[in-house]
């Protein structure tokens, strides 16, 4: 099926219509956020603090429950305080984490720094795609959400296959150093923001009220009739919105059958070096030219999402994306060796389907509570990720490719069930009947 229906002007007077300047600072921040020198290193750096893989396993759960427990407080902290400073403290608490890192010489302080640094993540993960979307809305180009999403993530991942060529040569200086170019990065990523943006939020509330204040009110009332017509939303309210978002079916089994599939992906890629090194026998010198090559070649994936979207359609994006990871996981049972290309398809599928998803799921949001109903997304991704890490993790000890098979086959197997009982795919159709019988937020 094609993808949704575009203006019949040239995409070129789209782009001049862009915001270009927030652009800019959206593509800058996620550049500071994706600037991992850490990647290729940590799991060496945990053992040369004493760490066994099992601690290192349960750090990696750790994160991922502290994520699932922080992402709806964070994000409806994020709707009160706005986008800038939700993101800009996503970026503190990160540099926090990787200083605590470097000084951590004990599984506790590991647990707390990683604790931190779960924290940051979830403020940034619904507030950033809910600046973007709103940014483009102020501009009547939120049909470019995928395309500039896209894009960012390309330019971050380009910017982590840098940084993982010069965390590993700067490990070799010293064990800290790259952790400190961790949370130097972050800290530049939030610097720019209070800099370039200071009043991003109070700029957007003017720009509604010179449009028709009363009648922008009485569209919002008429569409939350709980509403007392402020910007921001009560505990009570943001849990009515997202409860409202996903009550509709095509959405929730969409967020449900994206979720499995990034979440074996994620699960996954955990594994790259302890793979590349027992199974292909890769030198561990070697595994930061791998994440360099990992990341390239995502970004090359990733830089066309807006491609993808116009020409195969999200539909059928996600109707063979799945299929192919989950077919190439399960290869691995007879061909071991396949493990490394199947790593680079797997960075490109997950990094490309993540923007595509996120744009559809954001069609089908109303602006207010917006950031509120996206890290509950984030929240619901997590709960599909958490357990197939311990299962992979357990999993792992006894054969690393019967472990990756295993995922491939919850893959396929979930994937299949979700598409025949719950038709995930049909929420594409559902957000544009929406969107048809609704006003959307701001408009008379």
């Amino acid at each position: 099926m094609p993808g949704p229906a575009r203006d019949s002007e040239p995409f070129e007077s789209v782009a001049d219509r862009l915001p270009s300047r927030p652009v800019g600072v959206f593509y800058l921040y996620v550049v500071s956020r994706s600037l991992a020198f850490t990647v290729p290193i940590y799991v060496v750096f945990y053992q040369s603090r004493g760490l066994s893989l099992a601690q290192f396993g349960l750090l990696e759960a750790t994160f991922t429950v502290a994520v699932l427990g922080f992402e709806f407080p964070t994000g409806y902290l994020a709707d009160r305080i706005g986008r800038r400073n939700g993101l800009a403290l996503a970026n503190a608490l990160g540099a926090a984490g990787a200083v605590g890192y470097a000084l951590a010489h004990s599984f506790p302080a590991f647990l707390v720094a990683v604790v931190v640094r779960a924290v940051g993540a979830t403020f940034s993960s619904g507030a950033s795609d809910a600046w973007l979307y709103e940014m483009l809305a102020d501009a009547d180009a939120e049909a470019e959400f995928a395309r500039v999403s896209g894009r960012a993530r390309a330019l971050g991942l380009a910017g982590q296959a840098g940084a993982a060529l010069v965390g590993s040569r700067a490990y070799a200086v010293s064990h800290v150093l790259p952790w400190a170019l961790d949370a130097a990065a972050l800290l530049g990523g939030a610097a720019l923001l209070l800099v370039a943006v200071p009043s991003e939020d109070a700029e957007s509330n003017q720009k509604n009220a010179k449009g028709n204040k009363k009648e922008v009110q009485k569209a919002e009332n008429d569409s939350d009739p709980d509403s007392d017509g402020s910007d921001y939303l009560t505990p009570s309210e943001a849990v009515a919105v997202t409860r409202t978002a996903l009550a509709r079916p095509g959405l929730r089994a969409f967020v449900a059958y994206t979720a499995l599939f990034l979440g074996v992906v994620s699960s996954a890629l955990l594994f790259v070096q302890p793979v590349s090194v027992e199974v292909l026998s890769i030198a561990p010198e070697r595994l930061g030219t791998i994440y360099a090559g990992l990341t390239l070649v995502s970004a090359a994936a990733v830089s066309q999402t807006g491609r993808i979207e116009e020409v195969v359609g999200v539909e059928d994006w996600f109707r063979v994306a799945p299929f192919l990871a989950g077919v190439g996981l399960v290869a691995l049972l007879a061909e071991p060796w396949l493990a490394l290309p199947l790593f680079f398809l797997l960075r490109a599928l997950g990094a490309t389907s993540r923007p595509l998803a996120d744009g559809r799921i954001n069609d089908g949001i109303r602006s207010r509570g917006r950031a509120s109903v996206l890290s509950t997304v984030s929240m619901l991704r997590s709960v599909a990720v958490a357990p197939l890490k311990i299962a992979a993790g357990a999993l792992a000890v006894a054969a690393l490719p019967r472990m990756l098979a295993a995922l491939g086959a919850v893959l396929l197997v979930g994937g299949g069930a979700l598409a025949l009982w719950a038709a995930p795919l049909s929420v594409g159709r559902e957000s544009e009947a929406v969107r048809a019988s609704t006003p959307a937020d701001g408009e008379g």
